[in-house]
């Protein structure tokens, strides 16, 4: 038996949606996974007879009894995953999980129910579904989810083996996102400055803004670690998604080894609190005035209370347990 999972190519490599399958991609080949890479394309220019070939040969080292982890979506049309999946579904006692990273529908406005629903047609093809969050399994349950072995998964992991220092007292605030995504961007007028990163070009309107443009990994962990708060805030249109997914630059600035400030609502929210790892707040207003007035020992508490997690993050260990559980799940039960 061999165990195989997709990783996703042809897309921005700057964009979170490729970055977060490649590393959980990482981290799985370190427990044995075999790659089967996927390639983001126009799909609607494939007939059904090449759309068949490319899946044969993209599945050609899968065979009977082996388990695969897909990881969606793959950006592509749901008729590609649901294609691929039935390809797969040809092997005898083949199991398979499928990773949901983001529910594409629910990440833009005016998406027709119809499509969310042939979504989880998808999942359903599954033997196991890996979801971000407890609120985004009662939702897709409430929509059709049918699949009994359920993972949810507690963290995104980012793979860094150089040594970071510990953060200095700042009063700063970070943020990596799009601004036309994030209203609160451009109505920053507070005391405190905002570091903003992103790949898009920006024209800064809000007060005491500092745009740091794109930055990779590395660079945005060196820019982080050097002390302040990681900020996480919800998108605005549509405003409910970030109270399902599992948030990427959550595991950013923790592996930074930052305090985190979220907004109240969204993901991960109580085990910020509960974990001693930042706060969580109404509104922007409140974020500043935690930052000027948080004592210094007040936040090297909160910095000492990260060194663990911030291990974790950045030695895989989360997404190895969720792999080595996946296929515990899978196989012994």
């Amino acid at each position: 038996m061999a165990m195989h999972i997709t990783n996703l190519y042809g897309m921005n490599p700057r964009g979170t949606q490729i970055i977060a399958q490649q590393n959980v991609v990482k981290i799985a080949r370190e427990l044995g996974f075999i790659e089967m890479g996927l390639y983001h394309y126009p799909v609607e220019c494939d007939t059904q007879g090449e759309l068949r070939k490319r899946l044969d040969g993209i599945t050609s080292a899968v065979g009977d009894g082996d388990l695969v982890i897909v990881q969606l979506p793959s950006w592509n049309l749901t008729a590609y995953d649901k294609a691929l999946l039935d390809v797969l579904r040809l092997h005898k006692d083949i199991k398979i999980a499928v990773f949901i990273h983001d529910v594409i529908t629910m990440m833009f406005e005016g998406a027709p129910q119809e499509r969310l629903l042939e979504i989880i047609e998808v999942y359903n093809m599954a033997d196991l579904v890996i979801v971000p969050s407890e609120p985004m399994l009662n939702f897709l349950c409430q929509k059709g989810l049918t699949v009994e072995k359920v993972l949810i998964q507690s963290m995104w992991d980012l793979p860094f083996e150089e040594e970071l220092k510990t953060p200095e007292f700042q009063r700063r605030i970070f943020f990596s996102g799009n601004p036309k995504r994030f209203g609160f961007v451009s109505s920053w007028h507070y005391d405190v400055p905002l570091h903003l990163y992103t790949y898009e070009d920006y024209k800064v309107e809000g007060q005491n803004i500092h745009y740091g443009g794109w930055k990779n990994t590395t660079e945005l962990l060196l820019e982080y670690s050097s002390g302040g708060f990681g900020l996480i805030w919800e998108q605005t249109a549509p405003a409910s998604y970030y109270k399902y997914h599992q948030p990427h630059k959550l595991s950013t600035y923790l592996a930074a080894g930052i305090p985190v400030i979220v907004q109240k609502g969204l993901a991960r929210e109580q085990a910020i609190i509960d974990y001693g790892l930042g706060f969580s707040v109404n509104s922007a207003q409140e974020a500043a005035d935690i930052v000027k007035n948080i004592t210094e020992d007040e936040y090297q508490t909160l910095v000492e209370n990260i060194k663990n997690i911030s291990f974790l993050i950045s030695g895989g260990f989360f997404t190895k347990k969720l792999l080595i559980d996946t296929v515990n799940y899978l196989l012994l039960s």
